[in-house]
């Protein structure tokens, strides 16, 4: 009794083995319209038409027509196939079942289902243990919350991640990204993008080499040839790196960071610097630090700090420049501690420069003219004083204001030969220009003093004021 009870036990423990090995569970026929059988190449071969119902373990097969082979432990399955596993379902025109692989390939257009999304491919392969799905070919996955469409897509259905290759768009709330590889984790709120990326939320547009998005957060990052594409105002901004904040309108970027604010040719703006900070909320600002240097037709400046404004008014946009700043307006150089520029309908109307007393190092404001003939180009008109403010009318100087102690030197000209140069000093200064662009008239409010030296005389006095710093090195675009 003892002995039979062991070879039952051990014959037990060498089925289990051998079915390990070789195969799991056969697949079974429940049911055909009609079934026949043949041999070939030494496989054995049951064909079943009409009605054809087939089972393997919890998976479930239903088609008009299916060839299995029963010693491979497959099936080809034709016509109407459905597949269903548990909340699972499968339907295509043509697939292969294979049991020992627990797999299906599916052929001339795929759907898969389930509670949490709906697939469709050209041509698609499901793991039936692993709960995964290998699409290809116009493939779209459709959930209540996103789509994804690409070339090819494997998709897990116990996580709900997705990865994607391959003209790749994830549309997802009020974001649409593309690129051409994207790994989507639905339940964690995050997506990883690289190769010809773009990412389109609100109004603006970020291209890159790789992004990863926090949908939850409504937060990404960017990096490799970055460009924000702000479609409102026709803004465009690069970078090497770049972090978006949705929901603030923040953006900030770093590394080679350049604004190029679109307008027409002469009135197109150019910022660079280091590092660059978006608030596209209203009124929409743009902070740049570090090497500051921007362009506008004949509009220049270097400085370590910038503010860039849109106000309230749409017509009216302000600059402003800190840490050793410096501007040029075509012939003109000013320098000051801050200096501040307002421009309407994209027009320059002031330039004003500030002393700040309580900043070390604090130098006076300086204001320097360059004569456009070329005879008298050493010749520069000055002006230096606490608070120096240009005014221009139509993109030219029309007056100077100077607060406090204010200083100048400009030049006299007679038909069109040296007369001289005029030095001045007193309380409040206001020069106003001529058409050329040369000095007219200088008058001073309070405390006068003047000094008119003859061309002759020239050579005996000083033709320039202290803190007199001509500088060549205006910004270039790039």
């Amino acid at each position: 009794m003892f002995k039979n009870s062991f070879y039952i036990l051990f014959l037990a423990l060498i089925f289990c083995f051998a079915r390990g090995i070789f195969g799991q569970d056969k697949i079974e026929l429940k049911y055909s319209d009609k079934l026949t059988g043949k041999t070939e190449n030494g496989q054995t071969i049951r064909e079943a038409t009409g009605h054809v119902h087939l089972v393997h373990g919890n998976v479930k097969v239903y088609c008009n027509t299916a060839y299995q082979y029963i010693d491979a432990n497959k099936v080809e399955l034709i016509g109407d196939v459905k597949i269903y596993q548990d909340t699972l379902a499968l339907f295509t025109p043509k697939a292969t079942y294979y049991g020992n692989e627990g797999k299906a390939i599916c052929e001339g257009g795929v759907t898969l289902k389930d509670p949490n999304a709906t697939l469709r491919a050209n041509h698609g392969v499901y793991y039936f243990n692993e709960a995964k799905a290998v699409f290809d070919n116009d493939v779209i996955i459709i959930n209540p919350t996103y789509k994804i469409t690409s070339d090819h897509l494997i998709y897990f259905r116990n996580s709900e991640d997705s990865f994607a290759k391959g003209n790749v768009i994830v549309v997802k709330d009020s974001t649409i990204i593309k690129a051409e590889n994207i790994d989507f984790y639905k339940r964690q709120g995050k997506t990883f993008a690289n190769k010809d990326v773009s990412i389109e939320q609100d109004s603006s547009i970020i291209y890159c080499d790789t992004l990863t998005d926090y949908s939850n957060e409504k937060k990404s990052i960017s990096s490799g040839k970055v460009k924000l594409n702000n479609m409102r105002n026709n803004v465009v901004v690069y970078g090497d790196y770049l972090e978006n904040y949705e929901n603030t309108k923040y953006t900030l970027i770093k590394g080679n960071a350049k604004l190029v604010q679109v307008e027409k040719e002469k009135d197109t703006m150019f910022i660079y610097s280091n590092t660059m900070e978006s608030y596209r909320q209203t009124p929409e600002h743009y902070i740049a630090k570090d090497s500051v240097d921007v362009i506008r037709d004949k509009f220049y400046s270097k400085s370590g700090y910038a503010v860039y404004s849109k106000t309230t008014d749409k017509d009216i946009d302000k600059m402003s420049f800190y840490i050793k700043p410096i501007v040029w307006n075509d012939n003109i150089q000013m320098t000051g501690d801050t200096i501040f520029a307002d421009l309407k309908e994209k027009k320059l109307q002031t330039i004003y420069a500030k002393k700040i007393d309580e900043l070390t190092g604090s130098e006076f404001s300086f204001m320097i003219v360059e004569n456009k003939d070329i005879i008298f180009a050493d010749r520069f008109d000055q002006i230096t004083g606490k608070d120096i403010t240009i005014y221009f009318s139509e993109d030219k100087v029309n007056y100077v204001e100077v607060n406090k102690k204010s200083n100048s030197l400009y030049f006299m000209y007679d038909n069109k030969k040296g007369n001289g140069v005029n030095i001045s000093e007193g309380m409040n200064m206001i020069i106003t220009f001529d058409k050329d662009q040369k000095v007219d008239k200088v008058r001073i409010e309070k405390k006068p003093k003047g000094q008119y030296v003859p061309e002759v005389k020239l050579s005996t006095v000083t033709l320039t004021l202290p803190g007199f710093n001509l500088r060549r090195d205006k910004p270039v675009r790039r």
